[in-house]
């Protein structure tokens, strides 16, 4: 699918079809009906609409679509996180989804109730996984939470919802496809980290390598990847895999903390191993949250704070991360600036006396949010090489390989009658969640996946013949549906307003549905359906 003009404007949409070996379908066949488009020959239906960005008020679900956390082998399960628990001041509630509201200590406030607006109303994205990720923008603060995983509120607010991409994180076992990146100082106490580092800098410590071999202190960068301190010989660690933007094929840039003063819970030895603890008395308050080995999804973007812009780049292995983090700019102005591009965090726990990271048993984390159509490719695509298909605009793609049109039989049809249904079934006064009746007094039902032709008979439990439909949609060109009362012939389905042939209503209790089809095929179903009716409440006129 490719523009043809402004981009937000799909009905202008222009669609290719090509077959396996390239050669294009005439473009003369494909009709457009409402931004529905079809090939009749093929048997093809696509539709397409514009949305908005997540975040925005008319977002369906806020944007979240869904997420998913697979195992390669789901009866060895290794890695778990926090989940977050809305229970303000604790800290487990490091997820501000929703809209709790304390004027006494705004610290406790959801996000962004401080102002009165909710970014996450619905919580939808407190349940990313389980609750055990969310997107950085939603994340408490150092300034809300002691263990907070974001900067501060501003870089909350300049990371926005709008910012979020469909992602995939793949962990890993498998050493070349591990991703070099920035470690986090997590302790927010700087006189007992190490090397005294401020919570939210780079780690006070020498690099390491895949093997967790530390870098000789001093050492100089070194762009050999088998190198402790490829990058740099500070502050510099391998998280076990990778992160992918799906709407750009993009690998993305990733950052993982550490509390090094929690030394039992693996909190200073720069690798991305979690403990199994939430508490433990080594903490100064309790938490440790496996050693807050936090993991950061850092975007490809650019954006402009403080009066400089900053350029952050698809995966070039962490150097601008770190040169971001320890540059000679004030650090409010850096890091605000570095946190901001962030997508997602998550705050991840080991499995109970599991193996951590085994052999052949890989983790694949999905994340996905709806995005309008737009130019997805992120700032700088030029300078990745990728070839350019659609003057980088999306491109959409599907095969119907495995598929392949059949024949009218009496099997197949049979199978396709087996889809007619009515609903809501059993009906109790009213028809809950679609919302067919049109008025206060109006009952109405649907009988759907119908065939084009045939005649729907239906009768009392007794056999008395209460009302017949004789149905033609030959001429119905596009399949669609009435809905709130609009008068819109449905290609599919009729509306039965629950009256006999007379027009009156009819009462409550069990009636027998026939559809036969007609127009030169043979075949039918009987359906039974209870429906309980209301009386008319003459008061709402």
């Amino acid at each position: 699918v490719s523009p043809a003009g402004d981009s937000t404007k799909i009905s202008r949409a222009k669609w290719v079809l090509t077959d396996e070996e390239g050669n294009s379908y005439p473009s003369d066949t494909i009709i457009s009906i409402r931004n529905e488009q079809i090939i009749p020959e093929l048997g093809i239906s696509v539709s397409i609409e514009q949305i908005v960005f997540p975040g925005e008020s008319t977002s369906v679900n806020n944007g979240f679509i869904r997420s998913e956390l697979k195992y390669q082998d789901s009866s060895k399960m290794w890695l778990s996180g926090i989940p977050d628990f809305d229970v303000p001041g604790s800290p487990l509630n490091w997820i501000r989804s929703g809209v709790y509201k304390d004027d006494q200590n705004v610290r406790f406030n959801d996000w962004d109730m401080t102002n009165d607006d909710p970014w996450d109303a619905l919580q939808y994205y407190e349940k990313i996984v389980g609750g055990t990720w969310a997107p950085y923008a939603l994340t408490a603060s150092g300034e809300q939470l002691e263990v907070g995983p974001s900067y501060n509120r501003i870089s909350k607010s300049t990371a926005s919802l709008a910012i979020l991409a469909s992602v995939d994180v793949v962990i890993t076992a498998d050493k070349s496809k591990w991703t070099r990146c920035p470690v986090v100082e997590m302790c927010a106490d700087q006189l007992l980290s190490q090397g005294n580092a401020e919570q939210y800098s780079v780690r006070n410590s020498p690099s390491i390598d895949k093997d967790g071999n530390f870098a000789e202190v001093g050492a100089a960068p070194s762009n050999n990847p088998d190198d402790a301190n490829y990058i740099n010989g500070t502050g510099m660690g391998w998280f076990p895999g990778y992160v992918i933007n799906i709407e750009t094929g993009e690998r993305l840039n990733m950052m993982y903390s550490e509390n090094s003063f929690l030394v039992g819970e693996n909190g200073r030895d720069m690798k991305w191993n979690p403990t199994k603890n939430w508490v433990s008395e080594q903490s100064v308050a309790g938490i440790v949250f496996g050693g807050m080995h936090y993991l950061y999804v850092m975007n490809h973007m650019s954006l402009s704070y403080g009066g400089r812009m900053f350029n952050f780049p698809a995966y070039d292995a962490g150097g601008f991360l770190r040169d971001t983090l320890t540059s000679q700019l004030p650090a409010i102005l850096t890091r605000t600036a570095l946190y901001s591009s962030c997508m997602y965090v998550n705050i991840p726990t080991a499995v109970n006396d599991s193996v951590w990271l085994p052999e052949g048993n890989d983790v694949t984390v999905k994340i996905r949010v709806a995005k309008p159509y737009q130019r997805y490719f992120s700032t700088g695509v030029d300078s990745l090489n990728v070839k350019n298909l659609n003057d980088f605009n999306p491109v959409y793609s599907f095969n119907t390989s495995g598929y392949s049109p059949m024949e009218y039989t009496a099997e197949k049809n049979q199978t396709d009658l087996d889809l007619i249904n009515v609903v809501p079934n059993p009906y109790y006064a009213y028809a809950d969640g679609p919302g067919y009746e049109r008025n206060q007094i109006d009952n109405r039902i649907k009988i759907v996946n119908l065939p084009e032709r045939c005649i729907v008979t239906i009768y009392n439990i007794s056999g008395t013949l209460i009302r017949q439909y004789n149905v033609d949609k030959t001429g119905v060109s596009n399949p669609r549906a009435s809905i709130k009362g609009l008068e819109t012939d449905a290609k599919t389905s009729i509306d039965w307003d629950l009256k006999n042939y007379a027009g009156i209503p009819i009462a409550g209790g069990i009636y027998l549905i026939h559809v036969k089809e007609t127009g030169g095929r043979s075949g039918e179903r009987v359906i039974k359906w209870f429906g309980a009716m209301r009386p008319i409440d003459l008061n709402t006129f």
